[in-house]
């Protein structure tokens, strides 16, 4: 336990470095088990601010009662354990399959989905066809009442009003790989 607080003081030094510094981002490898999560809530410094990086899945944890899943998202600060009021983001889901049954022979189907607040996730287009294991680039930006999150080509804008926001990283039931991921102020 001790290690990790370590890694995640030298990662928030690094993700809070201004973006004059030139400074790669922090690389975070979010592995859990089956039917387990990891969350990490990272503090935003200010608003506004832009959050960037890129998320891949590496491995898929076989559950038959949750789906492997990561999600970034601008949140209110809330509890440890406790879930956000307000949240706007994007999650990376996949779902394992036979790759006999699949055009790409790929063991799982990954998919890419904005998400607001606990309303039902609206996936991305063509996401589907996106074979596992691809570096997922995004970029989210907060304002202060409106998050825009960037994937790939496409882009959404959302209200969102975050007390105190944090950015808020979850895993669950296998393991996912995020890299250059950077908190930077904007202006």
């Amino acid at each position: 336990m001790k290690g990790i607080v370590h890694i995640c003081a030298a990662g928030m030094a690094l993700l809070l470095c201004p973006a004059s510094a030139e400074a790669a981002g922090i690389t975070y490898d979010c592995d859990t088990a089956a039917d387990h999560f990891s969350e990490l809530d990272l503090p935003a410094g200010g608003t506004p601010f832009v959050v960037s990086g890129t998320l891949q899945l590496n491995a898929l944890a076989a559950s038959t009662t949750y789906v492997p899943i990561a999600r970034v998202q601008i949140a209110s600060a809330a509890a440890p354990g406790e879930p956000a009021k307000a949240y706007a983001g994007f999650s990376l889901s996949a779902l394992p399959v036979d790759p006999r049954k699949t055009p790409s022979g790929a063991s799982a189907i990954q998919t890419l989905s904005y998400n607001v607040s606990g309303k039902d996730d609206e996936l991305l287009p063509f996401s589907i066809m996106t074979k596992p294991g691809t570096a997922q680039p995004f970029t989210m930006s907060y304002d202060g009442s409106r998050v825009s999150v960037s994937l790939g080509a496409e882009t959404r804008s959302i209200p969102l009003k975050a007390a105190d926001p944090v950015v808020k990283i979850v895993c669950s039931t296998g393991e996912f790989l995020f890299t250059d991921l950077a908190i930077t102020a904007s202006r």
